[in-house]
């Protein structure tokens, strides 16, 4: 890390604002860029950087970086991207994202008679869930909120989050695992 950096991670840790949000400018578009080449999607690739400046900023004090911003950076950028996919294999099993795939005849009476049991099957499943459960559930696929501002916005943690998901995601595959096999 050269000695221009290092005083730039001195500030940071600090609590220098202008000091982090000049690292933010400079690097940002670079990072979004490789972020969008390893997820493929735009939107992901802005959180995937965005957790990455987040978490610069809350762990600022006791932050050590041994080489350069960038090299830093853009590390942090891939093992964020490839957490991404971590979490969405155990989310979403292979199963479950194929079958999205799948063409849908709406004149089809009985492909319309399915898509309406499972919807009563999935409403039901929330339905039985928690109350805190539904609601972040609700906030995350509806509103589309993502974990962290699920977790500023009912003042729990971004793990409680997570945990509650997994409890919605787990009874709902248990639901529909329950409903394929009658």
């Amino acid at each position: 890390m050269v000695l221009k950096e290092q005083q730039q991670l001195r500030k940071i840790q600090k609590g220098d604002i202008i000091s982090f949000e000049r690292l933010f400018h400079r690097f940002h578009p670079g990072l979004s860029s490789y972020a969008e080449s390893l997820v493929g999607k735009r939107e992901i690739a802005e959180e995937v950087v965005q957790d990455v400046f987040y978490n610069i900023w809350k762990n600022r004090e006791t932050l050590r970086i041994n080489r350069s911003w960038q090299s830093y950076l853009y590390r942090s950028v891939y093992n964020n991207s490839m957490m991404y996919f971590r979490k969405m294999r155990r989310e979403y099993p292979m199963d479950e994202r194929t079958s999205l795939d799948h063409d849908f005849d709406p004149a089809d009476p009985s492909q319309l008679m399915q898509l309406n049991e499972v919807s009563e099957l999935i409403s039901k499943t929330l339905e039985e869930l928690p109350e805190r459960t539904r609601e972040i559930f609700r906030l995350n696929r509806h509103e589309g909120l993502k974990y962290r501002e699920i977790a500023d916005r009912l003042s729990i943690s971004v793990k409680t989050v997570e945990a509650n998901m997994g409890k919605a995601l787990k009874a709902l595959r248990n639901s529909l695992e329950k409903y394929e096999q009658e």
